[in-house]
């Protein structure tokens, strides 16, 4: 299995995850001549699928939740921000069995190390975004040490943190183009609207709700709402900082590209101790793999191959599966094992590759929301 630009589908690649768009299924798993459907991806905000064929033939490509579950938290989300459009109010019971199945996965699955990307619309990024950042929320958690009952905290509050988005126009949030000033504060509002709707629900921890309030800001004072420094934000809203925007990064979004991981991690890495805590950093990229099995690179030879596995102590030098030559033609299959072939290096992603421009886009921009 891997994952490739819509763009690239032919008629002889296999779907190799379901596509949902709003909850519904879109376009099943197996489904053949993938290449009719490039249009119609593109029109929903799909610029990427898992398929399967013979470049990706046994490379597996793991997560720390079921697909199954993943779509009943993302379904259960939709419910309960509808009961908030209804009442301004959280119904918790709505995301709490789904919630703890999520949780229970990913204890059962807590040394996994993180390859795939959830494939979003554009009308379910943010019910995406929400259980993702709580995947990674909470493998983070139990590097941490945590105790069951902080894991269930901090899991509601992860998987609740942008339900004040529900209150910014959507026009705004989706909007193309570059922000204004005002509109820029607009869209900031969302955090205080998320920690004023989770005051209402009894049934959540303090800690839970500061998550909401707390996850844009930053160790050095430059985040929002209120500027806080260092550890006058909360462990949780720390923690939850981090997850956000690796996922934030990691994802499609109308205004402007996903990042390849190995920039993802490079601009964590640079910013750690700075604008995130340290250690919070440190506990996300135990987890996360540079560059995930399924994807392509550009080897130093002029090669390109896929990732096959993970050499988890060295993570800039995996096992891939050579595929083209250095003239870019197609060349029989050669595995090489990175650890052992010290002569070679990954020299590039492939979305590196195609998004040379934005290295230079204004981060401020890239995650605007």
């Amino acid at each position: 299995m891997r994952l490739v630009d819509v763009t690239d589908l032919n008629s002889e690649m296999v779907l190799a995850k379901p596509i949902f768009v709003n909850g519904n299924a879109y376009l099943n798993e197996g489904a053949t001549g993938l290449d009719a459907y490039i249009k119609s991806f593109l029109r929903v905000g799909i610029t990427s699928v898992y398929v399967n064929d013979e470049v990706s033939e046994d490379v597996i490509i793991q997560d720390a939740i079921s697909d199954k579950t993943r779509l009943r938290c993302k379904d259960a989300l939709r419910a309960s921000f509808k009961h908030v459009q209804d009442n301004f109010s959280i119904d918790l019971g709505v995301i709490e069995t789904p919630l703890n199945q999520l949780l229970d996965e990913i204890v059962m699955n807590k040394d996994v190390q993180i390859n795939l990307t959830d494939i979003n619309a554009v009308d379910d990024y943010t019910f995406g975004h929400c259980v993702s950042t709580a995947v990674y929320a909470t493998l983070m958690g139990l590097d941490q040490g945590y105790s069951s009952e902080k894991i269930t905290e901090l899991g509601q509050g992860a998987i609740l943190h942008d339900v004040g988005k529900l209150l910014i126009d959507p026009l705004l949030l989706n909007k193309e183009g570059k922000l204004t000033p005002e509109e820029m504060k607009e869209i900031q509002k969302h955090a205080e609207y998320s920690y004023e709707i989770l005051k209402k629900c009894d049934e959540l921890s303090d800690g839970a709700r500061d998550i909401a309030f707390e996850h844009h800001e930053r160790m050095n004072g430059t985040g929002y709402p209120r500027k806080k420094r260092g550890y006058q934000i909360s462990a949780f809203g720390r923690l939850v900082a981090v997850a956000d925007v690796y996922d934030a990064l990691s994802s499609d979004r109308c205004y402007r590209r996903k990042w390849p991981n190995n920039w993802i991690v490079d601009y964590l890495t640079r910013n750690s101790g700075t604008a995130f805590d340290e250690e919070m950093v440190a506990s996300l990229l135990k987890r996360i793999a540079v560059y995930p099995n399924g994807s392509e690179v550009l080897m130093s030879d002029g090669t390109r191959a896929i990732v096959v596995k993970q050499n988890q102590q060295t993570p800039l030098r995996p096992v891939v599966r050579v595929f083209k030559d250095s003239e870019g033609k197609i060349c029989p299959f050669k595995l090489v094992d990175m650890m052992e072939t010290l002569s070679v290096t990954v020299v590039a992603s492939q979305l590196e590759l195609e998004r040379e421009d934005a290295k230079t886009a204004n981060y401020h921009t890239i995650i605007r929301r």
